[in-house]
């Protein structure tokens, strides 16, 4: 898989609206998942949360509505991901989560400012994995939790669906992407690799569940 972000960044704005759709007809599997990975998480009124990569906003506003005072932020390269996700907080009744464009290999706090953090699926569409991984360690708290979740190998419905439609935008339109089979095994992260990225990164505890056709690193700093 190419590692060109700007190309990344146009195969992304291209997707939003279709993933966004298709997340929300397809919401059995965040019913599956969601619940179990915010259980871990486990925001509370007083903590500042990241959720990186945050697509559609999907976790960011769901955190929100569990919790009465967290400082919340969402961010995403992709800014029509970012524009879905303020309608879609606004369409929530929600107004005070913090939508940025950023960059999870460059994110834009200062060091330990997070309480938590949740990444979804985001690692690996990370041209540089071992630079985000070390940004996500550099932005939480010392004593913070982190949840890091990625698909397992195709095993969701949903996650063959999305991979089919990269393939699909880079068959028909190559400047964007340029998806091709042979990227798939290059694009999952398996158990041990998310596990061994997230140490080198410097987490102090790495603890690894499957679930729901995900993998989950819970990390704490």
């Amino acid at each position: 898989m190419p590692i060109d972000k700007e190309r990344t960044i146009r195969c992304y704005d291209v997707v939003a609206p279709l993933y966004s759709f298709f997340r929300k007809i397809t919401h059995k599997s965040d019913n599956e998942i969601m619940p179990f990975v915010l259980n871990i998480l486990d925001p509370g009124d007083e903590d500042a949360v990241l959720d990186a990569g945050t697509g559609p906003g999907i976790y960011a506003i769901k955190i929100a509505e569990i919790t009465e005072n967290a400082r919340i932020y969402g961010v995403d390269l992709s800014p029509n991901f970012l524009r879905l996700a303020e309608q879609n907080a606004r369409d929530a009744g929600l107004d005070r989560i913090e939508f940025l464009e950023g960059d999870l290999e460059n994110l834009p706090f200062n060091n330990g400012y997070f309480d938590k953090l949740i990444c979804a699926g985001a690692m690996s569409a990370v041209p540089n994995r071992e630079r985000a991984a070390s940004e996500l360690y550099r932005v939480l708290k010392r004593g913070g939790r982190a949840v890091i979740t990625e698909p397992n190998k195709g095993k969701d419905i949903r996650d063959r669906a999305f991979l089919l439609l990269l393939y699909g935008l880079g068959v028909f339109n190559p400047n964007l992407r340029g998806f091709s089979t042979k990227d798939i095994s290059r694009y999952y992260l398996n158990r041990d690799s998310l596990y061994s990225l997230l140490k080198r990164a410097g987490f102090e505890t790495v603890r690894m569940v499957e679930r729901a056709g995900s993998m989950c690193a819970v990390c704490f700093k």
